[in-house]
């Protein structure tokens, strides 16, 4: 999302920079395939690739692809002996390929826009799609280095990509051989937040924070009205009766806070049945099983999928006491879910902290 608006910010002052996009990655890096950051001509950086390892030396690389106009491919390797050469003592026992592309909306508008365009669909997307960019060609007149389009499912299938690629493929297009660099563009995840009293301004700040498309649902204009729930993407005013007929996306991960037992029982009868897969209930667990008992007299016994999405009290445990401690464990909670972790210590995690992909990726040549 940062670099997206880094990208539209350039794109109306027609200021330059150079997009840098982690396309392949060995071993254990900071970030994975598809991080990118924004490196502007004046020095300023926008988003993140390492702990700030890289960056610095990225800004070199970079005022060179502004004179050239062409992008580049640079490696960086921190495993064992060849961290030396970089002089950083990183550690992170991995090494990456980083594309740059120049962005240019001033002498290249054409190239600039097609850019912005894949990140407008990053940070705007409500359904998956897929982006491609060429790193190298057997035709540059046909299938130039640097060209960025999104493939459609048609193409995809053509150039036979896994469903959800991201990473280096050689393949060809066109009739020519390229190594393309797909990327599956997910949808923001969608939050929606019903209830906005004022512990609902630390999880609205934290959730745009991590780019989440957040909702905001209340009967009270006056509390619709402060200025971080005002700035979620969307901000929905409803009568008291109308919590019983609310409608959320069925990928949508629900937090209930309205701090009302009416509300709250409005709320849980028309939630535990929609197939949404998250439902956090802020409040005493006694609260919520009252709200549960007097449900299920009504229609019977719930099933065991509409178990498993309910969370009450909603967050990890983590001691929090704060509305901003609260807001920390719930979005925790919400990331562990969504991706299918535990929540407990990395301390205690066998596995790769990264999942491996099972398709083979291409090694770019710089």
């Amino acid at each position: 999302m940062e670099v997206y608006r880094g990208l539209k910010r350039c794109l109306q002052s027609r200021e330059r920079g150079v997009v840098a996009t982690i396309i392949h990655v060995e071993g254990s890096t900071y970030r994975r395939e598809g991080a990118a950051c924004l490196l502007l001509e004046h020095g300023e950086v926008i988003g993140t690739l390492s702990a700030g390892c890289v960056e610095s030396d990225l800004l070199e690389h970079a005022r060179h692809v502004l004179q050239t106009g062409r992008p580049a491919v640079h490696r960086y390797d921190f495993r064992a002996e060849e961290d030396l050469l970089w002089g950083l003592g990183v550690g992170c026992n991995g090494a990456m390929q980083i594309l740059l592309q120049p962005y240019d909306p001033k002498h290249a508008p054409h190239q600039a826009e097609q850019l912005f365009h894949i990140y407008e669909a990053k940070a705007m997307t409500r359904e998956v799609c897929m982006s491609g960019v060429i790193i190298q060609t057997g035709d540059p007149a046909k299938q130039p280095v640097g060209s960025v389009f999104f493939l459609d499912q048609d193409e995809q299938q053509t150039l036979g990509l896994p469903a959800q690629a991201k990473g280096l493929y050689q393949v060809i297009r066109d009739e020519v051989e390229i190594t393309l660099f797909a990327e599956t563009i997910q949808p923001r995840t969608p939050l929606v937040i019903c209830g906005a009293g004022p512990d609902a301004v630390p999880l609205v700040r934290g959730a745009r924070e991590l780019g989440w498309h957040v909702t905001v649902i209340d009967h009270r204009q006056l509390s619709l009205r402060h200025p971080v729930i005002a700035d979620a993407d969307e901000v929905v005013l409803v009568a008291r009766q109308e919590y019983g007929s609310i409608s959320v996306r069925e990928d949508a991960y629900v937090v209930v806070m309205t701090h009302q037992y009416e509300l709250d029982l409005m709320l849980l009868r028309r939630l535990m049945e929609s197939p949404i897969p998250y439902l956090g209930v802020l409040g005493p667990r006694r609260r919520t099983e009252q709200i549960l008992r007097e449900i299920s007299e009504e229609r019977g016994r719930f099933d065991q999928d509409e178990r498993n999405k309910l969370h009450a009290p909603v967050g990890l445990d983590i001691g929090a006491d704060s509305p901003e401690e609260i807001a920390l464990s719930i979005l925790a909670e919400i990331s562990s879910c969504r991706s299918g972790r535990s929540g407990l210590s990395l301390k205690g995690r066998s596995e790769p902290l990264h999942e491996r992909r099972k398709e083979p990726l291409l090694a770019a040549k710089s």
